[in-house]
């Protein structure tokens, strides 16, 4: 038992550290930070101090049931982080403060019902609570990344500090940490241990080296664009391809549908449905194929002494790693491919 208690101190010093280190950073040394990084700082500072009362259950004559059932009540409660950063991610500002207490109400509900009663049923009804949400939180989260993906695709020609595809491997992860917690706190070992505060480390470290720069926009609602579209023209056959090509719009690196509907004398529904219905491409792929095909590959073949960095840049796009994937996707080689073999 004292071996076992000294690896879970070294784990829950470790996990507190880690946490308490980010949290600080993000408050109080990084100056520049949008609602989202400042939440997710919070949400460290909320971490820093579940692991740390952990600290516990290693004091002299602490490790007992009754303990470590009350330690899982409190850890239940973690599962709304998981919800807030979600909510932050896809739907910025929909956390409010009286969002927030109606969201912890069953939480608070079932601490109480336990403070009262200390029941083993208690405990399991609390537990088989804790699933449906976590699976409700997944299941909804991930529809809101797929249609919040589509939303940025349809508006947006460079999503790099906006783009949340990453969500979707932390969504696994987040399922298989949880998992975890489940089983440490129901069977208690070292492995299990061992394997839950590395899981949620990088699961939080995953999280931080995705969302340090991301920008979170926030999807115009339908009422908003339906609100201008009696003023608006709708477009002719080659219309939009010919004021694109006229004017080479897809060289500006931040070009998005508004942008494209203004300089139409149109709304960003008649041109994402022209796009998608007689293009049958997203805003994005457009946008990028064009930067491919217009600029890309003829300065690649006339000039192939220049960079891959200054092509992407000439090109329209706002990072290197942007102008990759979508030279793979539309031509079916990547620049080094395409360089080597001399097209």
């Amino acid at each position: 038992m004292n071996n076992y208690l000294n690896i879970s101190t070294f784990l829950i010093g470790f996990s507190t550290a880690f946490f308490c280190i980010f949290a600080i950073h993000i408050l109080f040394w990084r100056k520049a930070r949008t609602r989202f990084q400042t939440v997710l700082g919070w949400i460290m500072a909320v971490w820093a101090v579940w692991d740390a009362k952990d600290l516990v259950v290693t004091f002299p004559g602490m490790y007992r049931q009754d303990v470590l059932q009350w330690i899982l009540i409190i850890d239940g409660w973690s599962a709304l982080t998981y919800l807030v950063f979600l909510a932050e991610a896809v739907m910025p500002g929909w956390i409010r403060c009286k969002r927030l207490i109606l969201l912890s109400v069953p939480f608070a509900a079932f601490t109480v019902a336990y403070a009262v009663w200390s029941s083993e049923w208690v405990i399991y009804s609390y537990i088989t609570f804790l699933w449906f949400f976590a699976w409700g939180v997944v299941i909804t989260g991930y529809i809101k990344v797929r249609r919040h993906l589509t939303y940025l695709r349809a508006n947006y020609s460079n999503i790099d500090n906006i783009d949340i595809s990453w969500l979707s491997p932390v969504f696994g992860f987040a399922i298989a940490t949880q998992l975890a917690w489940l089983f440490t706190s129901l069977f208690a070992s070292i492995i299990a241990d061992i394997i839950y505060y590395i899981s949620i480390i990088a699961l939080w470290l995953m999280v931080l080296y995705y969302s340090w720069d991301f920008r979170p926009i926030k999807a115009v609602a339908e009422e908003e664009q339906a609100n201008t579209q009696k003023q608006s023209t709708p477009l002719t056959e080659g219309q939009l391809e010919q004021l694109v090509e006229e004017q080479q719009l897809y060289l500006n690196s931040d070009l998005t549908l508004a942008d494209l509907a203004r300089a139409l004398n149109t709304n960003r529904t008649y041109v994402s449905n022209y796009l998608s219905q007689v293009r049958k491409q997203t805003f994005y792929d457009y946008i990028n194929q064009l930067r491919i095909e217009r600029v890309s590959l003829p300065l690649m073949h006339g000039h192939p002494e220049y960079k891959l960095e200054y092509v992407a840049s000439e090109s329209g796009f706002a990072s290197i790693s942007t102008f990759r994937r979508a030279f793979v996707k539309f031509t079916g080689q990547t620049p080094s491919q395409f360089e080597t073999l001399g097209h």
